[in-house]
């Protein structure tokens, strides 16, 4: 708010009023707070796209049965750039917090900025440090993405977690953001979102312990059963969709 004080004057009319703004945002992204509030804490008046206010007041209607009350959860994603010494206590500390305050998740992403790697490159590796230091709060990626990794490499690196912490993993799996990533693993991005489906349904089918079949190093193939099993007999799932309406789909 400070910084928009700084930046955008807000001229008044001579009877004190200061117009009107048109919110454009989404009311699910994190701006629409800033389009909204800092607005309203202006003097100025807010109008939400016909939209957003549908949907506002479809979400103020009173439906049977609905006492679940609001959960929270926290989601990291940062750049590696001066994160300094200690880069990974706020993972830490936070994860804890959570843990003891009742919040729903913990998220963490795979490569989510421009340079490779990032801050956080492999979310079961955080994941398994966040379930080392928690005790009730779920550990969930968003994303993996999926193209990036054998199918059965993620089922028995998730399962690990899973076991570590008794139950608590879950997954959004995503095809990918930047080309470089792809070093990792070139003869995947043409098909990266055709072929994270069909990564997705292998992961699936090696969590509830069936066997799948994959090429061998001399054109043979051979059915595999990951270890070691899962404590839950599903891996709940979602899909990130960040700019694809396909995907969204």
């Amino acid at each position: 708010f400070t910084g928009m004080d700084a930046r955008i004057p807000v001229r008044r009319a001579a009877d004190g009023t200061a117009g009107a703004w048109l919110a454009v945002t989404s009311l699910s992204f994190y701006i629409s707070v800033l389009e909204i509030f800092w607005t309203l804490a202006s003097g100025l008046r807010v109008v939400l796209h016909e939209d957003q206010q549908r949907a506002a007041r479809a979400a103020t209607r009173p439906r049977p049965n609905a006492q679940k009350p609001v959960s929270f959860s926290l989601m990291y994603f940062a750049s590696a750039d001066n994160a300094g010494e200690e880069r990974y206590r706020l993972l830490l500390e936070g994860a804890r917090f959570a843990d003891e305050h009742g919040f729903e998740a913990v998220w963490t992403p795979e490569r989510h900025f421009h340079e490779f790697g990032g801050l956080y490159p492999n979310p079961s590796v955080v994941s398994a440090a966040i379930a080392a230091v928690t005790e009730r709060v779920k550990l969930r990626s968003g994303s993996v993405v999926v193209p990036l990794h054998h199918p059965a490499r993620i089922a028995e690196e998730w399962a690990i977690v899973d076991n570590l912490s008794n139950g608590r993993v879950g997954i959004s799996f995503a095809s990918g953001w930047q080309p470089r990533d792809f070093v990792l693993a070139p003869e995947a991005f043409e098909t990266a979102r055709t072929g994270m489906m069909d990564a997705i349904r292998k992961v699936q089918r090696l969590w509830r312990g069936e066997s799948v079949a994959f090429p061998g190093p001399r054109g043979e193939t051979f059915e595999v059963r990951t270890t070691p099993r899962p404590v839950q007999a599903e891996l709940p799932i979602w899909l990130t969709a960040a700019g694809s309406p396909e995907t969204f789909r």
